[in-house]
């Protein structure tokens, strides 16, 4: 062996799947064969919520987090925040609540189960929305 040869690790075959690195050694990672990646309790997506949203709220205290178990591996979980923490949850063009649905998804992926995340608060009443109407008010009515 030359001395360049001896400076240099030795080089392995990756493609042939021995014990010498590489992405897939075995011991963790995602595994689609087993249903929950460490054998072990699933994950708890009510705990994961209400992290996100304690954590986003200006009034966590007023977070509520309800889990309802559908049936055939589907869970749906409802948040409940203050009004004014509404908008910071969702973000700015839904891109806070969908971060956390996939956050949830992902994670529920593992576990093969399909979890649903939706906002509980009701719509703000005064403020009328039409989707097709652009604010316009519909003709034949009068206004003083």
């Amino acid at each position: 062996m030359s001395d360049v040869q001896r400076s240099q690790p030795p080089r392995r075959d990756f493609r042939r799947g021995g014990s010498g690195g590489g992405c897939n050694r075995g011991g963790g990672g995602f595994g689609r064969d087993r249903l929950s990646p460490s054998g072990g309790p699933g994950t708890d997506y009510r705990t994961m919520v209400e992290f996100v949203a304690k954590s986003l709220a200006e009034k966590p205290e007023e977070v509520l987090v309800e889990v309802f178990e559908r049936g055939g591996g589907t869970v749906a979980i409802k948040v409940k925040l203050a009004d004014e923490d509404v908008g910071r949850f969702i973000g700015k063009a839904g891109r806070n609540i969908e971060a956390l649905r996939t956050l949830v998804r992902v994670a529920s992926s593992r576990d093969r189960k399909r979890v649903f995340v939706d906002l509980a608060n009701a719509p703000i009443t005064g403020q009328q929305y039409s989707p097709r109407g652009g604010g316009r008010r519909p003709t034949g009515e009068v206004t003083a």
